[in-house]
């Protein structure tokens, strides 16, 4: 089938992509993209250079974007020919409600014990594979985190952002998708972790506890950090915590 016409004067479904978390980004502007042209199995999508183009991203962020899609089953990427949706538009639609339910009764047991599974493998593949140079990165993002806590008391940092950046490391697409499933439905719970705000600091010091433990190729010491930092007591007692009076928290920063 051919490919639709692009339209240069389109500015609904794609938009320009941050910096950081490119791949991520892109994942989402080219899911939105095909939503928004209601292409069907079988359509070819437009080629490498207009996405680069009107996402300003690198070639090796639009494909790393495109092996998670693929791997998803939602692209089918044919060398040599061009990339092809592979799923119906309404699988392009689901969230990771349709995987991690948020309003069942063990929610959040359940996503801790996700997390904790998916994160003690990627310390372990972090201590084997990264360099020095990505753990110089994950020190920058700890330090940028503990300037805006310093700078700002209201600071709501990204959901994950740094179990994201360790996936990154690892370049492991599915351990990627997955934990970020994981984050949207966690945002789901976040209106209910009422003490979370609070619990920044506490966070951020046993994020550098575990790049540490990284740094030095503990595996062991990286993963019993883990399972003390994904705590499902202290996430609980968020549950519970009353409000005191306090201002609502963002829905976004109630997470570590």
């Amino acid at each position: 089938m051919e490919t639709p016409a692009v339209d240069p004067h389109q500015t609904s479904a794609l938009r320009t992509v941050p910096e950081r978390r490119v791949a991520e980004r892109v994942v989402h502007e080219i899911r939105a993209y095909i939503v928004a042209n209601e292409l069907q199995p079988g359509q070819k999508l437009p080629p490498e250079r207009y996405f680069i183009e009107q996402l300003k991203v690198s070639r090796s962020s639009l494909r790393e974007a495109m092996r998670v899609l693929s791997t998803l089953g939602l692209v089918e990427v044919r060398h040599g020919d061009g990339t092809y949706v592979a799923a119906p538009t309404a699988a392009w639609k689901a969230s990771s409600s349709a995987i991690f339910d948020a309003t069942e009764e063990n929610a959040l047991r359940n996503l801790v014990e996700t997390r904790v599974g998916i994160e003690m493998a990627v310390v372990s593949a972090v201590a084997q594979r990264a360099s020095d140079e990505d753990f110089d990165r994950l020190e920058q993002l700890l330090e940028q985190q503990a300037e805006q806590m310093r700078k700002d008391p209201t600071y709501v940092w990204e959901p994950l952002e740094f179990e994201l950046a360790l996936i990154e490391i690892t370049g492991n697409s599915w351990l990627y998708e997955i934990e970020m499933m994981l984050r949207d439905a966690w945002r789901s719970l976040s209106g209910g972790l009422k003490a979370s705000v609070s619990r920044y600091a506490e966070w951020h010091s046993e994020h550098r506890a575990i790049l540490a433990s990284l740094r030095s190729r503990n595996v062991a010491q990286a993963q019993r950090l883990v399972m003390a930092h994904v705590s499902f007591d202290r996430f609980e007692a968020d549950l519970r915590a009353p409000r005191r009076g306090a201002r609502k928290p963002r829905s976004a920063g109630s997470n570590s």
